[in-house]
């Protein structure tokens, strides 16, 4: 069943084919989603429903230019989908989301009709909203679980689903003269080595945020928008006395972020999942990859600088962002320390130097070890630190791109940016790489007309290498205990 509707249906009462059925609403923001919601679909189809209830999909077809509306209609067999084209949307996914639950909730602008008393008494009738993104797979038993951890307490407001990337099959497996090779490594489904390497990257991260949150009680940081299953009077409470005419909150980037702190203010707990398995799609380009991982961490930081240290969240915040710059600053002090010292012959080695390497080899293994999906090369990839050094780096250089941003007048759109990264759009030559190039030329000039010689830069720095020694064993030290402390959150039986 496949039905368009708009919000003046909800006022007339005409939204619900069965009007009188306890059911769990799924809501989906939908923005040229053609190559990926039919997948999204099947899920859904196959997905177990809880006795006695029945699944409804409610789509906000948001600012779409291809033909996901088409897809999403030939595709609708066995569901009943709901599909809401949104009107004069500039908020992106808040607000074709915001549109959605009005239609539940209604609207608090001026002008706006209310909603029919029948049809009130119809979304009375929802038990659960799911919340999903265009681009997942629900194993097929993930709703009865999600349904069942919900109603284990009273005050639970929300339970997150445990998430993991589908790895790319290998491009070698396609036959040379496949007409849609193309097609399907556009799609995803296929990828060489860094696209397998770009996915593990964000499933090793996915595992280590997923342990450390069952190891705190199962408490969720953030109820991921992948897929979470709310209850219905959390999100009217937040609707009520937040009055943001909707659900979601459009002053930071990360929109999930903000449900899961207003929840939690209003006295809701926020869960992740004992098992139930949510896939997602990965970026499988660095471009993509970084533009994701950029919009993620503005809209940290935009929340970390506003909460300040009010909330658990914001501290444990703070206290990642001092581990993150702990370890990059202590990298670029071993790149610049040990070679100059190395060059002014005064360099003496000390073992304390090997200690983070130690257990960075340590905690990165255990982590892949626990990771769905891994392979033999992912694992000698971590026991060798590459791809933890690779996270570590990619992670401080991203942060320092985000304090770049928020510090802006007039910020960039980090929403246009990934789009655009993830359809292969250029982007115009960054600032940072500028600078880099500018640098570099200053110092070649220099070097060329030996304004500067090697020995002169490092005549310089001389009388500050042992002091600086001094402060890279002090990060060393309180790096390591750093890895400890998450090392024992690693243990045990908890499964990403």
């Amino acid at each position: 069943m496949f039905k368009k509707i708009d919000y003046s249906h909800a006022v007339r009462h005409d939204v619900f084919q069965n009007k009188l059925q306890k059911r769990i609403v799924a809501v989906l923001p939908a923005h040229n989603e053609r190559d990926s919601i039919k997948d999204t679909l099947d899920s859904l189809r196959n997905l177990i429903v809880p006795s006695g209830l029945e699944l409804d999909l409610f789509v906000a077809l948001d600012n779409c230019t291809d033909d996901t509306e088409n897809v999403l209609e030939s595709n609708s067999d066995g569901l009943n989908v709901y599909a809401l084209t949104t009107v004069d949307n500039k908020e992106r996914k808040v607000g074709a989301l915001n549109q959605i639950y009005r239609l539940f909730f209604g609207n608090m602008s001026e002008t706006a009709e209310p909603l029919a008393k029948k049809h009130i008494g119809s979304v009375n009738n929802i038990v659960a909203y799911l919340g999903i993104d265009a681009d997942i797979y629900l194993e097929k038993h993930a709703l009865t679980i999600l349904y069942d951890e919900i109603n284990e307490k009273h005050n639970i407001g929300g339970v997150s689903a445990n998430y993991t990337c589908l790895l790319p099959e290998s491009k070698k497996r396609l036959l040379k003269d496949d007409p849609n090779a193309d097609e399907k490594i556009n799609s995803g489904k296929f990828g060489g080595p860094i696209a397998r390497f770009i996915t593990m990257q964000q499933n090793k991260s996915f595992s280590e945020w997923t342990i450390q949150q069952k190891h705190d009680g199962h408490q969720a940081t953030i109820l991921g928008g992948q897929a979470t299953l709310f209850r219905p009077k959390a999100l009217r409470e937040v609707y009520d006395k937040l009055r943001l005419n909707g659900i979601y909150d459009n002053s930071t980037d990360t929109e999930d972020l903000l449900l899961t702190q207003h929840l939690r203010s209003l006295g809701w707990q926020c869960k992740i999942s004992r098992k139930a398995r949510c896939y997602v799609d990965s970026m499988k380009t660095m471009k993509s990859y970084s533009a994701q991982a950029l919009k993620w961490r503005v809209g940290k930081l935009d929340y970390m600088t506003k909460a300040g240290i009010s909330t658990a969240y914001s501290r444990f915040s703070w206290i990642e962002e001092l581990t993150l710059w702990s370890n990059g600053i202590t990298r670029i002090a071993l790149i610049v320390l040990i070679p100059a010292a190395i060059l002014l012959g005064n360099f003496t080695y000390n073992w304390i130097f090997l200690l983070p390497i130690l257990f960075s080899m340590i905690l990165n293994t255990i982590v892949v070890i626990k990771t769905p999906n891994k392979r033999f090369i992912d694992v000698l990839l971590s026991a060798t630190t590459i791809s933890s050094e690779f996270a570590i780096w990619f992670d401080f250089i991203t942060d320092i791109k985000s304090w770049h941003e928020i510090s802006k007048i007039e910020r960039k759109d980090t929403w246009a940016s990934q789009y655009q990264a993830e359809s292969g759009v250029s982007s115009k030559l960054s600032a940072g790489w500028l600078s880099i190039i500018v640098i570099a030329l200053l110092v070649g000039l220099g070097l060329y007309f030996k304004l500067i010689t090697l020995n002169s830069a490092l005549q310089t720095i001389k009388p500050y290498i042992n002091r600086g020694f001094d402060i890279l064993i002090y990060l060393v030290i309180f790096n390591t205990v750093l890895m400890v402390r998450k090392l024992f959150k690693m243990r045990g039986g908890f499964k990403a």
